[in-house]
């Protein structure tokens, strides 16, 4: 296909790599270099990086390449954890990012990527003053897992978030997810289904292989006599990961067993706060690892475990699952039973899945992973042959250019 002008805005980006980063960066980068001219708009770097990266804190635009992607970034608010951090962050972002859109070329589509929400109205006015196409990519569905979750209780305030939201995908040409619940449940909002298009997230399979339980992560961190039950990713008001301090607490008997929690975001200081007044010396906490490290980092892991709230399965999909099944370790999911997140393991062979919530069915898990290491292995093995089979790049690059080829047509 002909070479496209495509703008493409996040709010976060390399060298951020939580799970949007990485996933839009690799959809960028792969997009740039089949020839396409790629503009991303981007925030302040500072998610779970130790700080922000010189040059960044005060300027409102600059502009760097990185790996044939041009990339501005706009002045956003540089901190992110709790609720007041994160509405400034999200509303400079928006605000800058929209200056940004409006004086860069005139593309030919715009790809906006959600949290925040309301960064779909960008879109929607890029779309009349660019004139150009617009595609809504919904990482989660919003308000439906903060209400499902119970952090936005139900009222005036979440009808109004909810009538927002309709309204931004009415005015979007399509709206890309991730998983086919996320489809039918923007489609019962009215939406015409034809415009919601389900295009796998971007996974790069050759980032993460498999790599020896003994390297130097585990030296490094004092692991080798350990089994570690391993939670890397962001913690927030979704996820429920106090099932994690509930579960140590239960499993303290086993002397080597230990679980590691990676990763910051909203709940991280509580967390770690909770598991230290129960005083569990079986509970560690590290910050956010270098890009560099994930392959080491994960390979440390005996077993992965992902939490989430009742109710929040059909609208919040965890991302960091595909680097945990390229790394061929088990997963344990304490999570909705018709979750896609539980479908993928089913259909994965790649881990056990408990109730949301449910302390003894999770350490129950667990503990028959840490008793049958050959059940460990082939699970293993199960998860990273399925990600091989159904996640290559090379697919899910090809569903995005046909999907703007067509929308640029028209």
């Amino acid at each position: 296909m002909n070479p496209l002008r495509l703008l493409i805005l996040s709010i976060q980006y390399a060298p951020e790599f939580t799970s949007n980063a990485i996933v839009i960066t690799g959809l960028a980068q792969q997009l740039a270099a089949r020839g396409h001219q790629v503009t991303v708009l981007a925030g302040t770097p500072h998610y779970q990086l130790p700080c922000v990266p010189p040059g960044y804190w005060w300027r409102p635009f600059r502009r760097e390449v990185r790996a044939g992607v041009k990339v501005i970034r706009g002045w956003a608010f540089p901190k992110s954890e709790g609720k007041v951090a994160k509405f400034l962050n999200y509303a400079s972002f928006t605000l800058t990012s929209l200056i940004a859109g409006l004086c860069t070329e005139r593309p030919e589509a715009v790809i906006i990527v959600s949290p925040p929400f309301w960064l779909g109205f960008n879109a929607l006015l890029l779309r009349v003053f660019r004139r150009c196409a617009v595609i809504y990519n919904a990482q989660d569905l919003f308000p439906d897992a903060y209400l499902a979750s119970q952090e936005v209780r139900p009222g005036w305030l979440a009808r109004a978030m909810s009538g927002l939201m309709t309204r931004i995908y009415r005015g979007c040409d399509r709206i890309t997810v991730i998983t086919g619940s996320f489809a039918e449940a923007i489609a019962a909002r009215g939406i015409d289904r034809a415009k919601v298009v389900t295009i796998p997230n971007f996974v790069d399979i050759a980032a993460v292989t498999p790599l020896p339980r003994a390297n130097s992560f585990r030296r490094r961190h004092g692991l080798d006599d350990k089994y570690v039950v391993m939670y890397a990713g962001n913690i927030g008001y979704t996820h429920g990961t106090e099932l994690l301090v509930d579960a140590a607490g239960k499993l303290a008997s086993i002397p080597d067993l230990l679980f590691l929690v990676i990763g910051g975001g909203s709940k991280q200081a509580d967390l770690a706060r909770l598991a230290h007044e129960r005083r569990l010396a079986n509970m560690r906490f590290l910050p956010t690892q270098p890009c560099e490290l994930l392959p080491e980092m994960l390979a440390t892991a005996d077993v992965f475990v992902l939490t989430s709230k009742p109710g929040v399965g059909k609208t919040s999909f965890p991302g960091r699952i595909y680097n945990f099944l390229l790394a061929a370790r088990p997963v344990v999911a304490s999570v909705d039973e018709n979750s896609d997140l539980a479908q993928v393991l089913r259909s994965g062979g790649a881990g056990i899945v408990t109730a949301p919530g449910n302390v003894e069915d999770f350490c129950r898990a667990l503990t028959t992973l840490y008793q049958d290491a050959a059940l460990r292995e082939r699970l293993g093995r199960s998860g990273a042959e399925f990600m091989a089979r159904h996640y290559s790049p090379q697919a899910v690059l090809e569903q995005y250019e046909t999907l703007l080829k067509g929308l640029v047509v028209r």
